[in-house]
């Protein structure tokens, strides 16, 4: 009989010890399995701490990696890159299923994962002998697939991948398929990992459950020794009607003051492990690091070349003289450039010199060699780490080109030659993080500016980039009118608008964060709606007539990043162009949830599909207002009401750059909806 099923009748607890003495695979998709059923984030973060409290040292940063959906941080590039069709064939030689019914079923299901499960279930042959799946040799399969190149690279993974099926039980073929195609589904975000990471690491709660020892009560809430979230919530609760539990109202008073100073506590820790991310990007090395050193291990962290801090982002204003007045009186205005914002860093010799970061930490380095040689020519100096955008140029004018147009460059294998030729690039610098060893994130933004001069001598402030590189144009103001006059030469140089920057000694670069040291101005917010939204899709209705056979609309949503759910907004049908309409369904097919809304999704609105929040796309509308069947800060403004986008219309921008996580949020258009010159109360 397979391992994970003979031991049912065990208690859970030594079911848990053997599995991961062992380190099964199965007990972890055993989690997976329970995680997805969930639909609260702290009953998911409770789970979580469960399961790495039983992951031995050692192993836990493998273990994160895999809830994840990756086997190696983002940045490093070492992507799984498993089409589902190599997984259908997969499946195909491990149940001799034939390949036109697998592929029906994945149409039906809309999940790769659950096609594996029910077709591995429902075999009709089974093999004799089945070798238990480890953690370890799952990991191992799915790094050999990550690295598997040229010619026979198709043929090796599909060896690999049909060697775990074959040895799977069903369930654990879901998590397999869903892994080696990078759609876990399961609705951790990288911040719940972080919340379990917080809880775990917090001795206060431990202390508080020793403490407790005396009192009756503690026999209700034995997760308390554990470090659960929900037990810890629950005995605070408890206290307010203390009298039922045999405790004195001044001991309950007590109980209730310590739970909120350890509640504190995990707040701190929180907050340091956050740092740590967004310095050091790869939750599966900080949490070896905290299960090997504790909280104070997180020290080690530091800004390091060669490995991508999050960027710092911005808030909104709907005026320059409100943004001044935001900034204490002074302020740094900067050209806001329509590109790609990239992250270069210079690394010393002996390794790669020169490598470029995305946005979303995605190493484009091989697509823009331009961009390198520019940064190799100009840059004095041992290491370094520089912020700018990459902006497309007219190859005869000099002029900025829109941003649409530089993503061409992005992806690109073949032919970069020609379209380096046909669409070149120039890097606008505007800040400088590291320098010849020198962390310079907690020095104030003046500072750090004058720092890219240092890194590479000569450059220079140009409204239209001619030479490779160039600074960002920049103008320190006290005067709206002199701001407005500044906006409106950015907006004639074919920029956005403009970014504004605090100059005071605290204007440090807050990596990760969106705050007030950054405030954005664009063009878009001289209407009656603040700015554009980035919004993801969630679900879609049927095309009729000249749309038949593609979508009709798509329904979209802005995140709310402290339940890590996607909220409703607007129903989109305007903006698309006849290529679009073509290729949505294309776009979006392998997102189907193959039932109803996806869920980390928050809907009124019944839709004709759904899909997993993947896809963001740039929005523009006429104004926010209020809406009952969009849950978009439901009940935040107006009982019973959510917030919607009023005419919304595609601008015709994939926000690839994005993942869904840095989507709009809800408290974002919360603060818009604030902004309008007209509000409706």
């Amino acid at each position: 009989m397979r391992s994970g099923r003979f031991l049912v009748c065990i208690p859970n607890g030594l079911i848990l010890a053997f599995f991961f003495t062992f380190m099964l695979y199965g007990a972890l998709c055993s989690f997976y399995e329970r995680i997805e059923s969930l639909s609260k984030r702290l009953d998911m973060t409770d789970q979580l701490i469960r399961m790495y409290r039983e992951t031995p040292k050692g192993k836990l940063g493998m273990i994160v990696r895999l809830t994840k959906g990756e086997i190696r941080p983002g940045y490093e590039g070492f992507e799984l890159g498993v089409a589902e069709k190599l997984v259908v064939k997969a499946i195909y030689m491990v149940t001799m299923i034939p390949v036109s019914r697998i592929e029906e079923e994945r149409i039906r299901t809309g999940d790769i994962g659950k096609t594996a499960e029910s077709l591995i279930a429902g075999k009709k042959q089974t093999t004799l002998f089945h070798e238990p799946l480890t953690v370890d040799r799952v990991f191992s399969n799915l790094e050999r697939i990550a690295s598997s190149e040229g010619r026979s690279s198709q043929d090796l993974k599909l060896k690999l991948i049909a060697d775990l099926l074959h040895d799977a039980d069903p369930f654990e073929a879901k998590f397999i398929t869903r892994t080696v195609c990078q759609k876990m589904r399961i609705g951790i975000a990288d911040m719940t990992q972080i919340d379990a990471m917080a809880y775990i690491h917090t001795q206060e709660i431990g202390e508080l459950y020793h403490d407790l020892g005396k009192y009756s009560i503690l026999k209700d809430f034995q997760g308390l020794k554990d470090h659960l979230v929900g037990p810890l919530n629950e005995l605070y609760d408890s206290l307010s009607s203390s009298e039922d539990r045999g405790i004195d109202r001044e001991a309950a008073r007590d109980i209730r003051d310590r739970i909120k100073k350890v509640k504190r506590s995990v707040q701190l820790n929180r907050e340091r492990i956050v740092r740590a991310y967004n310095i050091h990007p790869d939750l599966g090395h900080i949490a070896d690091l905290l299960s090997n050193a504790g909280i104070d291990g997180l020290e080690k962290i530091k800004v390091t070349p060669g490995i991508p801090l999050r960027a710092m982002l911005g808030e909104r204003l709907p005026s320059i003289s409100g943004i001044i007045e935001k900034m204490g009186g002074r302020t740094a205005l900067e050209f806001k450039y329509d590109g790609l914002r990239v992250q270069a860093h210079i690394i010393p010799q002996g390794q790669r010199r020169v490598k470029l970061f995305s946005r979303q930490l995605e190493d484009i380095t091989n697509q823009f060699p331009d961009v390198l040689e520019y940064l190799e020519n100009g840059f004095r100096g041992s290491d370094c780490i520089l912020e700018g955008e990459c902006v497309p140029v007219d190859m005869n004018t000099g002029e900025m080109l829109p941003f649409q147009v530089v993503s061409q460059r992005r992806g690109r294998k073949y032919e970069l030659d020609a379209k380096m030729e046909e669409i070149p690039v120039r890097l606008v610098l505007f800040d400088c993080l590291y320098l010849d060893g020198v962390d310079l994130t907690n020095r104030p933004y003046p500072e750090r500016r004058k720092m890219i001069t240092c890194a590479i001598p000569g450059l220079q402030e140009e409204a239209y980039p001619v030479k490779g590189l160039s600074l960002s144009e920049m103008k320190i103001v006290d005067d709206p009118d002199v701001g407005e006059e500044f906006f409106l030469r950015a907006l004639g140089d074919g920029c956005e608008g403009v970014m504004a920057k605090s100059i005071d000694q605290n204007s440090k670069y807050q990596a990760g964060s969106r705050g007030w040291l950054w405030i954005k101005y664009k063009k878009d917010y001289q209407t009656e709606m603040t700015d554009t939204l980035d919004l993801v899709v969630v679900g879609a209705y049927h095309g009729t007539g000249r749309r038949g056979g593609t979508y009709g609309a798509l329904l979209m949503a802005a995140y709310d990043r402290t339940e890590n759910m996607y909220r409703t907004v607007c129903k989109l049908g305007s903006g698309f162009n006849d290529t679009d309409l073509g290729e949505l369904p294309g776009k979006l097919v392998d997102l189907r949830t193959g039932g109803g809304p996806h869920k980390t999704v928050d809907t009124k609105m019944k839709a004709d599909l759904y899909f997993s929040p993947f896809i963001v796309l740039e929005v523009r509308g006429a104004e926010i207002t209020f809406s009952p069947t969009h849950t978009c800060a439901l009940g935040v403004i107006r009982k019973d009401a959510g917030l919607a986008l009023r005419f919304p219309r595609f601008t015709g921008r994939y926000r690839e750059d994005k993942a869904p996580e840095q989507a709009t949020s809800v408290d974002e258009i919360v603060s818009m909806y604030r902004q309008q010159v007209k509000t409706i109360e």
